[in-house]
């Protein structure tokens, strides 16, 4: 039998609490602590950093580069400013769906012969100006149209909206479901009517600008697209701007508008 030695009981005795604490499960030294640095994203492209200490300017301070000169939600009644181009009351609705303008489609067109009946109208204003709608329309048949309008006279009109050209031979001109931009004086067409293809179930917000005598039509659709159509030169002042819903060859369409707003700069 070995015998230990008195130096060797130390080293003994702290080996049989080690192997103790071990059986207990005891942790041994705490895990090292993990420190997450800090990830620094780049400017965007384009964009430059804020001087030190210059906080960014908030939406609220940004200057307003234009004012609302009307607007209508259309919420149960219509404002009292709004005519009728030819009718003293068409069909409309305020009624089947609340906060919206249901208007029928009229048979009447611009292009001579009879002028259509729902064409809602207000002043137009002499100085430059941005019209805008919320269009929810899908045209079914030849030649219907439903959006803004911009009249000069009882022949001449600057007409924006979502209509329907459904030629056995597409052109140019007549490509199906669409937004059309049409420039009609004195009952004739002039100009490109800058035809663009629209998505099915998509409603539209319609924008048609007045500088001078320029008159340039874009939109935005509710799946986030937008773009620019085209722009007319009319060397005439307007007298009207609105709403018009026409052009139909058949009874029964209508459009829907949620509002309708004048700006200007």
């Amino acid at each position: 039998m070995t015998r230990l030695l008195p130096s060797h009981r130390p080293l003994l005795l702290f080996m049989v609490l080690a192997a103790a604490l071990l059986a207990c499960g005891a942790p041994a030294s705490a895990p090292p602590e993990i420190v997450f640095e800090p990830t620094v994203r780049p400017p965007e492209a384009g964009v430059s950093p804020l001087p030190p200490g210059e906080a960014p300017v908030s939406a609220t301070s940004q200057p307003q580069l234009t004012s609302s000169i009307f607007r209508d939600d259309f919420n149960g009644t219509l404002d009292a400013g709004w005519t009728w181009f030819t009718s003293p009351e068409p069909g409309y609705s305020l009624t089947h769906t609340a906060g919206w303008l249901r208007l029928n489609l009229s048979s009447g067109s611009f292009f001579g012969g009879t002028p259509p009946e729902n064409l809602l109208l207000r002043p137009a204003p002499q100085a430059d100006f941005d019209l805008n709608a919320y269009l929810r329309f899908s045209p079914r048949n030849n030649f219907e149209i439903a959006g803004l309008a911009v009249l000069f006279d009882e022949d001449s009109l600057l007409q924006f909206g979502r209509g329907g050209c459904f030629l056995e031979t597409p052109t140019s001109a007549c490509i199906g479901d669409g937004l059309y931009f049409d420039n009609i004086q004195d009952g004739a067409a002039v100009g490109s009517n800058f035809a663009a293809p629209t998505a099915l179930g998509l409603d539209y917000v319609l924008r048609l600008q007045r500088q001078g005598n320029t008159y340039t039509a874009s939109y935005a659709d509710s799946n986030g697209g937008s773009g620019v159509v085209g722009s007319h030169t009319v060397d005439k002042s307007p007298v009207s701007i609105g709403l018009i819903a026409a052009q139909s060859t058949v009874a029964s369409p209508y459009a829907d508008f949620d509002y309708f707003e004048m700006t200007s700069q």
